[in-house]
């Protein structure tokens, strides 16, 4: 940190606020650093004066000031103080001790992985703060990210607007923001949304990784063309990273992941301060000392460190003589007053601003594998494809490798059929992997599971992701085809990805709903006996108790025209289901149309199995309780 000293001539004080001296300079405007009446030092941003008579710039400063004023989460630096109607507007932040990314990569290298991580998930939840908001920042670059001991942080928000306001800076033909780092909306001066600053963060965590932006050219025109038109090659990031950004980089906006799906594809974080390369904490504590020494003398004040808050001291050193009325026995007495108030406030903003994700305390509520049931069970399977696999097709596939291209059908995101020149595969998160095989091969430490594709014209491969007997997961199945080689790929690149984008409408879906809520306990021990407690067999649609008697229910679609034809039986309260032909009288299984969706039926399938030798009275009491059971299964259905 290098803080100049100012001209002779200008004003030691800007509103309620002592100027120390000149933290840097632009084409807008400049910053200086200050310190307010309660010991907190802030960073004040001015517009050039030579630009005051610009009302552009005036708007624009309008603009950042309510910004600015609007967002305040743990990832952006907050804003303090403002004044837009004084002759020399000024905008004061919370001071914000770091470095910024641009310098950190070409002064110490690219970020190490889990410093990638780290900077991925602090931003991601800027983002989420600023698009909660209704705002987008538009101009998220290196430059514009801090990294302090805290995590990294959010600043400039210069050229931030409303995202739903077409006018303005958001109309076509506007197209701010840094070239390396737009999105291909912005460089085609098309309508911004929040998925441009995915787009923007995607870039600018390549950049951290590897160096160097995966767009940037010799010019601005090929910079914006590639944005536009060329894949990065992101070959030389670590396989988890390459995973982690490759979607944020898509072309198509709606197939980008939300600030919120790209956290829950990070997952947890380590404990403990940010993972920054050692030098870096070196030098934001020097920074730390640099402003105990700008203010140093005899009295003290509070100073925030990364690790809590220290006594360090403050008077009359550089930039504070030529204050009026500041001489060393005034300004002792003055900060002497001050003291309590100072660490007060900074005790305040250590518990409140300025925060790091304490990645340990993780929130109480459903298991691990039922949160990643819940996600495959609302996943868009189509999307997630599309966003795993793009840029990532085998050349020797016989797959066209922009995958927009991919004939889809997707059944209300339960599964995705992909075709392409004869051959079919589909997408199924979380079904049931019982009947597949270990392979001795893994993905990320979860082992790879077959089925065919050893000399046969079809293959499945999948994972368990259940963590335990229940054997659910994902499965990619390949037919009239027998290259498994692309159904692996396939599944390593959603294993990998984890991060299914939800489906966007139909919330009375059957895909959506728990199978197992579907039926009380009691309606299941007062009807066949007692069964286990808790399911045994079960994957996204289908749940299976064993006991005395096994119950199994599935939800489930089929086309119109291979529904059962049988006359339908009357279950009372207006309800009908369809009954099955079996050939022992063990077994009673019904199937309620839920709904028709196009050429489909939703159904609730339910089979109920009776051990022993079974007779006629038996087969009508395992019947009686199969209705008793399917009756409430259809009273907790969503209405359509």
């Amino acid at each position: 940190m290098t803080v100049k000293p100012l001209d002779p001539a200008e004003s030691r004080v800007i509103g309620r606020y002592r100027v120390l001296g000149l933290l840097g300079s632009g084409g807008m405007g400049r910053v200086l650093l200050g310190i307010g009446p309660d010991g907190r030092f802030v960073a004040i941003k001015q517009i050039h004066q030579h630009l005051l008579g610009e009302h552009e710039y005036r708007a624009r400063f309008r603009r950042e000031v309510s910004a600015s004023t609007r967002v305040s989460g743990a990832f952006t630096a907050p804003v303090v103080d403002f004044d837009v109607d004084s002759g020399n507007p000024w905008l004061a932040s919370l001071f914000v001790v770091g470095l910024p990314l641009d310098k950190v990569v070409s002064e110490y290298g690219p970020l190490p992985v889990s410093a990638v991580k780290a900077l991925a998930a602090g931003l991601a939840v800027a983002l989420q703060d600023i698009h909660r908001l209704g705002l987008v920042h538009r101009d998220l670059k290196p430059a514009n990210v801090m990294l302090t001991a805290e995590g990294p942080r959010v600043i400039d928000f210069g050229i931030a607007q409303l995202h739903e306001n077409p006018s303005g800076l958001t109309e076509t033909g506007s197209a701010l923001g840094s070239p390396a780092y737009m999105s291909p909306e912005q460089a085609s001066a098309e309508p911004i949304t929040p998925a441009s600053d995915v787009f923007s963060l995607g870039a600018l965590l390549a950049m951290a990784a590897t160096g160097q932006s995966p767009f940037a050219a010799p010019s601005m025109a090929y910079t914006l063309f590639n944005i536009v038109h060329t894949e990065p090659d992101l070959g030389q990031m670590a396989p988890e990273l390459r995973y982690l950004i490759a979607p944020l980089l898509a072309k198509k906006p709606e197939l980008r992941p939300t600030p919120s799906q790209l956290l829950d594809q990070i997952g947890w974080l380590p404990d403990g301060a940010a993972p920054w390369p050692a030098p870096v904490h070196a030098e934001i504590q020097r920074q730390f000392a640099a402003l105990t020494a700008l203010t140093a003398n005899p009295d003290a004040t509070v100073i925030v460190s990364g690790t809590g808050y220290q006594t360090a001291a403050i008077g009359t050193g550089f930039g504070l003589a030529d204050v009026p009325g500041s001489d060393k026995a005034k300004s002792r007495r003055r900060t002497a007053r001050r003291v309590g108030l100072a660490a007060l406030a900074v005790l305040l903003l250590v518990a409140g601003a300025i925060t790091w994700i304490r990645l340990s305390d993780k929130p109480a509520g459903p298991s691990a594998a039922d949160s990643m049931l819940t996600k495959l069970r609302n996943a868009d399977a189509c999307l997630w494809l599309q966003q795993s696999m793009r840029s990532s097709v085998p050349p020797d596939s016989g797959w066209p490798s922009d995958v927009s291209t991919w004939t889809t059908d997707t059944y209300l995101g339960w599964e995705c059929a992909a075709s392409t020149a004869g051959q079919s595969l589909q997408v199924k998160p979380g079904a049931t992997t019982d009947v597949l095989q270990g392979t001795g091969r893994s993905i990320d430490g979860v082992p790879i599971l077959s089925y065919g594709g050893d000399g046969s014209f079809d293959c499945e491969r999948g994972v368990d992701l259940s963590g335990s007997n229940q054997k659910w997961g994902i499965v990619v199945s390949m037919y009239k085809s027998a290259n498994c080689d692309l159904a692996e790929k396939v599944l390593t690149r959603l294993v990998a990805t984890r991060n299914a984008p939800p489906q966007r409408s139909d919330a009375v879906s059957l895909g959506r709903i728990d199978p197992c809520g579907l039926v009380s306990d009691k309606r299941l021990n007062d009807t066949v006996g007692p069964v286990a407690a808790k399911p045994t067999d079960v994957s996204a649609h289908t749940c299976h108790w064993h006991g005395t008697s096994e119950v199994k229910l599935q939800l489930n679609f089929e086309k119109a025209n291979e529904v059962s034809t049988n006359a339908p039986i009357d279950l009372g309260n207006g309800i009908t289901a369809i009954p099955h032909n079996h050939v022992v009288n063990t077994i009673c299984a019904l199937e309620y149309p839920y709904r028709s969706v196009g050429d489909k039926v939703e159904l609730v399938s339910l089979e109920l199995q009776s051990g022993g030798d079974g007779d006629d009275a038996l087969y009508q009491t395992i019947c009686t309780a199969t209705k008793s059971i399917m009756q409430e299964i259809v009273g907790n259905l969503p209405r359509k």
